[in-house]
C-alpha cells in the first residue's frame, strides 16, 4: 500500500513544470507521409494472412522488384490481423531479399513490436528511423507510448511523453487518450483525472490542450469506478453530459458496474432506466453486471425477470451469466430451482461450462443429495467437468460414510488420478483406503 502511495504521489506531479517546449518552424496543416499512408489502408478490405504470405513471396521472386509501397500495404494489412510475428518475419525477408524499408515500413515494425510489448526493440527500430534520417512525427511516438503502457511501464511513458512536448510535437487526442488508458490501468485513474482537469479543460499552459472524446472519457469513469471513487466517476460522467458528448453503452456499464459493486442498487438502476430512456440498448454484459447485484443483494426474483427481459429484448445470456443465478439459488437451497435453470439452459442451445457444472453439483451435495450430484458429475460424460475440491470433498464424505461399492469409486478414481492436481492425488488416496 505504502508503494502504491509513492507511486501515485510522484505521478501527481509529473503534469507540472514540464520543460520548456522548444521552437519548431510553423509547419502547414498537411498529412504527413505515414498519416496519409493509413487513410490510404483504411479503404483496403480485410486481409487473409495466408493470401498475403503466398502474395509476398511472390512479389519477392520478381525482378525488377515491386516498389516498397507494395510491401508496405501488404505487411500493414497483416499488421491489422494482429499477426505481428508475421509481419516481423515478412520484415526480416525483405531486408535479406536487400528490400530498402521506408520510413513507412520501419512504423509498421515499431508499432508491431510495441503491440508485442517488446517495445525495446521498438525503440530499436526507432533508432534506425534516426540513422536512415527520417523526422519521426507524433503517429510514431504513440506506438512507442503505447508500447510503455501495455508493459506497465508508467514512469517510462510519462518520460517519454515529456520528450515528446519538449521536443515541439503537439500531442494529439490519441497521445492522450493512450496515457490516459495507461494511467487507468495501472491503478492511477485519479492522476489521469488531474490530468483531465488541467489539460481537458484548459487549466494547464495555453499551447498544452485536448478535447477529450467520448472514449477518453468512458476510460476515465471506468478506471475511477474500479479503483472505488465512484462519486468520482459519477461526476466525470455528468461533466460529460454537460459538455454535449452523450455516453455509450460502454459508458453506462462502468458508472453502473461501479454502483452495483458499492452497494448502491437504487443509485445503479435509476442510470439503468436512463440509459433505457435515451435509447441505448444493454448489451450482455451489462445485464449480467445488473444480474449479478440483484443476487448479491439477494434480489433472485428480480434477477430473474431481468433474465426474461434480457432475452425479449435478443440478447442472449451466456454461460457465466446462468452460473451466476444458479449459484444464487444455491445459496437460498432452492436446487430444483437451479436444476430447471440449467435445463432452461441447455434447451436453449447453451452448452454449460464448468462452472455450471460445479454450482449444480455443489448444490446437490450441500443439500446431502450426493447421489444425484454424482449423477451430474457422470452426465457430463466424455466432456468431463474440471471439478472443484467442494464437489470432490463431499463425494469423499458420502464414499466414506456410505461404503458403497468399489463400481461407483473405480469410476471416480480413475477420472481424479488422471487430473494433475494436487489435492486430486490426496483425496484418490482417501476413497481407495475407504473402500478396502
Amino acid at each position: 500500500m505504502a508503494s502504491r502511495t509513492a507511486q501515485r504521489g510522484k505521478l501527481s506531479s509529473i503534469f507540472i513544470n514540464f520543460p520548456p517546449k522548444s521552437k519548431r518552424p510553423t509547419q502547414i496543416q498537411t498529412p504527413t507521409p505515414l498519416e496519409k499512408f493509413k487513410t490510404d489502408c483504411k479503404s483496403t478490405s480485410e486481409i487473409n494472412t495466408n493470401e498475403a504470405l503466398t502474395s509476398f513471396y511472390n512479389m519477392l521472386g520478381k525482378k525488377p522488384s515491386p516498389p516498397i509501397s507494395s510491401f508496405n500495404k501488404l505487411i500493414d494489412g497483416v499488421a491489422k490481423t494482429k499477426n505481428y510475428q508475421d509481419v516481423i518475419f515478412m520484415y526480416h525477408r525483405m531486408v535479406e531479399a536487400d528490400l530498402l524499408p521506408d520510413y513507412i515500413t520501419l512504423n509498421i515494425l515499431l508499432n508491431c513490436y510495441g503491440s508485442l510489448k517488446r517495445v525495446s526493440l521498438g525503440f530499436a527500430v526507432m533508432g534506425g528511423i534516426f540513422k536512415r534520417g527520417y523526422s519521426p512525427d507524433i503517429v510514431t511516438f504513440n506506438a512507442l507510448l503505447k508500447g510503455l503502457c501495455m508493459e506497465g511501464k508508467i514512469s517510462d511513458a510519462i518520460g517519454l511523453f515529456k520528450k515528446i512536448i519538449g521536443m515541439g510535437f503537439q500531442p494529439c487526442i490519441k497521445t492522450w487518450g493512450t496515457l490516459i488508458k495507461g494511467l487507468c490501468r495501472s491503478g492511477n485513474a485519479e492522476v489521469g483525472l488531474r490530468l483531465l482537469e488541467e489539460v481537458g479543460n484548459g487549466n494547464g499552459r495555453s499551447d498544452l490542450r485536448f478535447k477529450p472524446n467520448l472514449i477518453c472519457y468512458s476510460t476515465l469513469i471506468d478506471g475511477l469506478c474500479k479503483e472505488g471513487l465512484v462519486d468520482k466517476g459519477k461526476q466525470l460522467f455528468l461533466e460529460m453530459k454537460g459538455r454535449g458528448i452523450m455516453p455509450n453503452v460502454v459508458t453506462y456499464g462502468s458508472l453502473i458496474h461501479g454502483l452495483c459493486e458499492g452497494g448502491d442498487w437504487e443509485e445503479a438502476k435509476r442510470f439503468f432506466m436512463e440509459m433505457l430512456d435515451q435509447g441505448i440498448l444493454p448489451d450482455v454484459v451489462l445485464f449480467t453486471v445488473l444480474i449479478h447485484a440483484l443476487c448479491k443483494d439477494g434480489k433472485t426474483k428480480e434477477a430473474i425477470g431481468l433474465l426474461n427481459l434480457m432475452i425479449q429484448r435478443g440478447e442472449e445470456p451466456d454461460s457465466f451469466t446462468y452460473s451466476i443465478l444458479m449459484n444464487a439459488f444455491s445459496l437460498k437451497n432452492k436446487i430444483d430451482d437451479a436444476k430447471e435453470l440449467f435445463a432452461f439452459m441447455e434447451a436453449k442451445g447453451h452448452k454449460p461450462n464448468d462452472v455450471c457444472y460445479n454450482v449444480l453439483i455443489n448444490a446437490y451435495c450441500k443439500c446431502h443429495k450426493y447421489e444425484r450430484g454424482h449423477e451430474a458429475f457422470q452426465r457430463n460424460g466424455s466432456r468431463r467437468t474440471q471439478a472443484n475440491s467442494n464437489y470432490l470433498q463431499h463425494f469423499v464424505e458420502w464414499s466414506i460414510s456410505s461404503r458403497q461399492s468399489q463400481g461407483r469409486s473405480g469410476t471416480f478414481c480413475k477420472y481424479a488420478s488422471s487430473r494433475r492436481y494436487s489435492g486430486f492425488y490426496y483425496l484418490y488416496y482417501i476413497i481407495g483406503w475407504a473402500f478396502q
